[in-house]
């Protein structure tokens, strides 16, 4: 029997004893599993732990498909550890059937089963499953959260207070592709005195997202992790759907054609005149393209703003905007991947080269004959002109970045050389 097979019928196994709010027939037939009375399908693939067979260990996914949703489908990536396959495989379903099944059921009926919990209901009773705190989730969304697994906490207590108001699903929803439903994970992790970090994933690993530094607002163990899903939606009659689906269009047609044309206005221009988004052209040039950089750049260690300046047409300035909060970076960075894959190496490599952070990061690395150490490259945000922005606007944006930095500069203490290994040289990615 096949690894994905038995891991079906664990589920099965596991809901069928359970019964009560996570009842109903269930069939196992040919790889997919029939649970809830027929409402949804399982799938699963179960794949290597890490790049050699370990019997004790599993990395499996499992796909949902909602039939009374147009078979929308929501993929949970899971992790079992044990003595044995078997029990890395059971230890994969129960995480499953804690925090998965609550989420989807109760998305299901509309009313929070299973410890699952619906956020950001005003004035909701938390006793009764209905949560005021959004879990950090965009207003607007009908959501449901599972319980927290946590693994590693002497003290349970810490564990309770990373409740309902901490920012679990931050930025889910802005990344989330242009579909109405989707599954979202999120795995916070406690360093002691450190403090915390957190990894987001959407939609499998559709969407990947690390924050090193995330606010729990309390000192956890040395090491320790919580993980929570959480099922979202976007309203039917949302126009954020058409517009991210636009926006990707705008993505792969920008990153597909841009060494086509002999500058970058050429094709800006060439954009406009088929029918794109004058002001999608342009959030893709000026913000998708920081995306692509910073996932060039990344791998070597540069310590890159999470925020940006942003410098609006109507006069005004934004700071500290952070840029998974703009669907056209977060989208960028996941579609990243797979342009990755169908596009040649030079054509990603020059799309990546193209923003302005990489032209700052090549001119240090050219400045130290080669000897720089990219760990060691702080970069400052940029400052992001809204399209038609003014020049007075755009001059007073870069005045109060500069402020910021120069203030930066004359706190910092001086430091003396840092050690470092032996590393690839940054340019060779291949």
């Amino acid at each position: 029997m096949s690894d994905s097979q038995r891991l079906l019928e664990q589920i099965e196994e596991g809901i069928v004893a359970h019964g009560g709010d996570l009842g109903g027939w269930t069939r196992l037939d040919d790889g997919e599993l029939k649970l809830f009375d027929g409402r949804v399908a399982l799938r699963a693939e179960v794949h290597e732990f890490g790049p050699e067979r370990e019997d004790g260990k599993v990395h499996a996914h499992v796909f949902t498909t909602l039939h009374e949703h147009d078979d929308e489908t929501l993929e949970a990536c899971l992790f079992g550890m044990g003595d044995n396959r078997e029990a890395a495989l059971g230890q994969a379903a129960a995480i499953w059937l804690m925090c998965v099944a609550g989420p989807i059921r109760s998305f299901l009926d509309d009313k929070p089963l299973c410890m699952t919990c619906q956020a950001g209901v005003e004035d909701g009773d938390i006793s009764n499953g209905y949560c005021p705190g959004s879990y950090g989730l965009a207003p607007g969304l009908r959501a449901y959260v599972g319980p927290a697994l946590h693994r590693w906490f002497e003290d349970p207590e810490i564990a309770d207070r990373i409740d309902d108001s901490k920012p679990w699903f931050r930025y889910a929803a802005e990344s989330a592709a242009p579909r109405r439903v989707h599954l979202a994970k999120s795995v916070v992790i406690s360093k002691g005195e450190e403090g915390w970090s957190r990894e987001l994933e959407i939609d499998g690993h559709e969407v990947s997202h690390r924050d090193p530094d995330w606010p729990a607002g309390v000192t956890g163990p040395a090491f320790g992790y919580l993980t929570r899903f959480a099922v979202f939606e976007f309203p039917r009659n949302s126009i954020e759907i058409p517009r991210r689906a636009e926006l990707e269009r705008t993505i792969r047609h920008f990153a597909e054609n841009y060494k086509k044309y002999e500058n970058i206005d050429e094709l800006m221009e060439e954009m406009a005149g088929q029918g794109f988004d004058p002001d999608l052209v342009h959030e893709v040039e000026s913000i998708s393209t920081i995306a692509f950089a910073r996932t060039f750049f990344e791998p070597h260690g540069v310590n890159f703003s999470p925020t940006v300046f942003r410098a609006r047409r109507d006069g005004r300035i934004e700071t500290d905007v952070p840029l998974m909060s703009i669907p056209a970076y977060s989208r960028a960075r996941a579609l990243a991947v797979r342009l990755r894959e169908t596009v040649s190496q030079d054509e990603f490599r020059d799309l990546c080269l193209y923003n302005a952070e990489s032209q700052s990061i090549l001119k240090a690395v050219e400045g130290s004959q080669g000897k720089l150490d990219l760990a060691n490259l702080k970069m400052y945000p940029s400052v992001v002109p809204e399209r038609g922005v003014s020049d007075q606007t755009m001059q007073a944006a870069v005045a109060m970045l500069m402020e910021r930095v120069n203030r930066a500069r004359a706190s910092a203490p001086t430091a003396g050389p840092r050690g470092a290994a032996k590393k690839k040289p940054w340019w060779k990615l291949w």
